[in-house]
């Protein structure tokens, strides 16, 4: 089970291509990921956990994908990307730490 979710969320952060425009929100998004499977690994984070963790992380994603729809990214949309990423490295955080 932990391999499925570990490698969905491989998956998810990679599926996309690497856009030119958007290199720290890449780097932040693998950190992140990161921190996902190690907390999954060491049992720090529960399946279910885990999955709420992935979905706020496709949610990002899916936010970045939005914002280079166009071909460029705004600073307005760099603006909100950031804020989603914020408020997923805390809920990262919280529950690994719970």
């Amino acid at each position: 089970m932990k391999t499925i979710l570990l490698a969905s969320l491989v998956l998810a952060v990679t599926s996309a291509s690497s856009f030119a425009g958007t290199p720290w929100i890449n780097a932040r998004q693998n950190a992140q990921a990161n921190r996902i499977g190690n907390g999954a690994a060491s049992g720090q984070l529960t399946p279910t956990e885990t999955a709420k963790l992935v979905q706020g992380q496709v949610h990002v994603q899916n936010l970045k994908n939005q914002a280079n729809a166009d071909g460029v990214v705004t600073r307005f949309e760099r603006a909100r990307i950031h804020t989603a990423q914020s408020v997923q490295s805390a809920r990262i955080f919280i529950k690994k730490h719970n």
